[in-house]
């Protein structure tokens, strides 16, 4: 069986694209970008995902893997993925014209029996909205074509763990289009697949990522309410998280952060904010999270005024990651210059254009953004800083050493004392 994956040179394409190779299938990715192409060829994957390359050159070695970019090879293809996301614009409407287009490229090349697969988050309503199109061409799906939206549920670094071990949603329009669907899934899936109808199936994508945004929105307004008391009050909201949490089942809340973005949190909400009829909930998490910038900045020149020189640690959006698409991080560069603060440095070590860590010597501030496992050491941080005047804020308690023992996450390098006992917490993002 020939596979197309459209957009297979992404983060959720190729990981897919690599495991329908490594189960057997013939698979083709088709992407617009030549030089990214260029290194899936060359056996290396253009972004970090763990656990990729062995099965990526095992897959070219065995020719079942080949690149293109030439949207004509659907063609060919028994199976074709669409990996293309919907992004929003500036005013956070879906802009459904940059896969409907795809779509168009696509129906204009479709045999008989050919089976579409959307992967990626969609509008709800997307699903049907392409069997009215195909309709509209002389096609009647579940008979000469076949549709399905099954999204995919991988989050970043485990995406080869996660594409087989979690259970896949299939919505489909019709029996045979859901029961080719599955055979598909079943080639490599070690989990069930749970059918629900396309738009059924859409909303239940969107309400996994908007749960989780909700969610980081909640500790991040913790956070803010101990805020409001930490003035007067000695309080620390990572010690009040976990002391609370500690043997109890029902209080599972994240760590606040001061970086919660990415390219699919940020945005699936606003998918639906015209549909919910309390839609304050969504916009309210969003200012929440886009807000801790400003909070955070507030607080540190409060502390600390002045700053000759600021660092700011991470400019990813996720810990470990590569990927710097929708990172508040950028915010918090902004928001500093616009501010009048002129020496800020931005320390990526995943990302070869930013500074490294060598460079933050001197500092007055420090700002935790991204809780890389490259920054865990604070003695090391606080080495490379050598000024014990300089201000931390670790609002997501990575340094297990202040983690309870901070002025809500704020202190200087000299109340550091290495000899405090650490609060081991793995910091969820």
């Amino acid at each position: 069986m020939n596979i197309g994956v459209i957009g297979g040179g992404g983060h959720v394409g190729l990981p897919m694209g690599i495991v329908l190779a490594d189960a057997g299938f013939s698979v083709t990715l088709i992407d617009k970008d030549e030089q990214r192409l260029a290194i899936i060829e060359d056996g290396k994957l253009p972004f970090n995902e763990p656990g990729g390359k062995p099965q990526l050159e095992n897959a070219l070695a065995n020719g079942r893997l080949d690149t293109t970019t030439n949207i004509d090879a659907t063609a060919d293809c028994d199976v074709i993925f669409f990996v293309i996301g919907t992004p929003i614009d500036e005013h956070h409407n879906p802009q459904m014209d940059v896969l409907l287009d795809v779509v168009d490229d696509v129906v204009d090349n479709l045999t008989n029996d050919q089976l579409l697969i959307f992967r990626s988050t969609i509008y709800p309503g997307t699903t049907n909205l392409v069997c009215e199109i195909l309709a509209d061409k002389g096609y009647t799906v579940g008979e000469d074509i076949y549709v399905s939206f099954a999204p995919e549920r991988i989050a970043q670094h485990k995406a080869f763990e996660e594409i087989v071990g979690l259970p896949q949603l299939i919505g489909a329009p019709d029996n045979k289009s859901y029961q080719r669907t599955k055979e598909v899934f079943d080639a490599f899936l070690e989990a069930d697949c749970h059918r629900l109808n396309p738009t059924e199936a859409e909303l239940g994508k969107l309400f996994t990522n908007m749960w989780r945004y909700l969610t980081f929105a909640a500790a991040n307004e913790f956070y803010l309410i101990t805020e409001s008391f930490a003035t007067h009050h000695d309080v620390n909201v990572n010690k009040i998280l976990d002391k609370t949490a500690e043997d109890y089942p029902r209080f599972d809340v994240p760590s606040p952060g001061a970086n919660v973005g990415g390219p699919c949190l940020t945005k699936d909400g606003w998918f639906l904010v015209d549909n919910i009829p309390f839609n304050e909930l969504v916009s309210t998490a969003y200012q929440i999270n886009e807000g801790m910038p400003a909070q955070i900045i507030d607080r540190m020149a409060d502390k600390s005024p002045n700053p000759n020189k600021i660092t700011i640690l991470g400019m990813t959006f996720k810990a470990n990651s590569d990927d710097t698409r929708n990172s508040v991080s950028f915010k918090m560069e902004k928001q500093l210059q616009m501010k009048g603060y002129r020496n800020v440095v931005k320390v990526e070590p995943n990302v070869d254009e930013f500074s490294n860590v060598e460079d933050i010597e001197d500092s007055d501030w420090v700002l935790l953004m991204t809780p890389h496992d490259e920054f865990a050491e604070f003695d090391a941080i606080r080495s490379r800083v050598d000024n014990e005047d300089c201000l931390y804020c670790d609002i997501w308690g990575l340094w297990s050493g202040a983690r309870h023992h901070s002025d809500n996450g704020y202190f200087f390098g000299y109340e550091f004392d290495s000899k405090t006992p650490a609060v081991e917490k793995e910091v969820t993002q």
